[in-house]
């Protein structure tokens, strides 16, 4: 808890980007999505405000990417798997890994300090698992990332893709009316096999933690109707499991 609270302080004392005039999806098909756990003590939050933020904004700039976004991981402990998750916006496929390198946003460093730099990012951090997503659909209510994501892990049987992202498109017609600032659903597509923990994810986006708190802390009395929806829902997917995440960095 000690190193998740230092993380957070050196992440705070930097500027926090967010765009307001930019749509939130920017018109990205795949999304690339990296796990970070923080060594502590390591000042990781620097590294990720003073290099890579700026790596981002390059790339950004030349057309490679079209959005990155860094997120806290609110339910992290010492023991979570991950406090970080960085999220990568792209209009194709194949430019995901198109101009990376720390000297594309700082080509002044000598060979010396490059050599600097990548020991101290490699052990501040370690890279848990690295994913992407395709975008099936998403709605928001706003043009700026909203503060915070939900991100719902869940598992979909083999044959039953097509019903299942037909059902959450249906979906999307109930966040207009809800507490959600937006809401999306994204295809796992880097790995394929009937032993992924998960093959699609859901996110809830938020204001306010008091905007969820209107969704999960009534208990309701379930209407036959809705018990009937429910268990469609239930046959169609397994909801692993959710964290919350709250935005620090937004770049569009």
């Amino acid at each position: 808890m000690r190193n998740l609270i230092y993380t957070l302080i050196i992440l705070f004392t930097f500027n926090i980007t967010q765009s307001q005039d930019e749509s939130v999806g920017n018109g990205a098909t795949y999304i690339a999505v990296d796990y970070i756990k923080t060594v502590p003590g390591k000042n990781y939050g620097e590294i990720l405000n003073t290099k890579w933020k700026k790596l981002a904004e390059k790339r950004i700039k030349d057309g490679t990417i079209v959005g990155w976004d860094a997120w806290w991981n609110m339910n992290s402990t010492d023991e979570s798997n991950h406090d970080i998750m960085i999220v990568t916006l792209l209009r194709d496929i194949d430019s995901i890994n198109a101009g990376q390198g720390i000297l594309q946003a700082f080509p002044e460093m000598t060979e010396e300090e490059v050599t600097a730099f990548r020991k101290k990012n490699r052990e501040s951090r370690k890279i848990v698992n690295s994913t992407i997503f395709r975008v099936v659909d998403d709605y928001f209510k706003q043009d700026s990332v909203p503060n915070i994501a939900v991100v719902n892990y869940m598992k979909v049987a083999p044959g039953d893709e097509f019903e299942y992202e037909k059902m959450e498109k249906e979906y999307k017609s109930n966040v207009e009316d809800s507490p959600k600032s937006g809401w999306a659903v994204h295809k796992r597509v880097d790995r394929v096999g009937s032993n992924l923990g998960y093959n699609y994810v859901t996110v809830d986006f938020y204001n306010k933690m008091s905007e969820i708190m209107l969704e999960r802390a009534p208990t309701w009395e379930m209407s036959e109707e809705f018990a009937e929806e429910y268990e469609k829902i239930q046959k169609l997917r397994k909801h692993v499991y959710s964290d919350t995440h709250w935005n620090f960095i937004s770049l569009r």
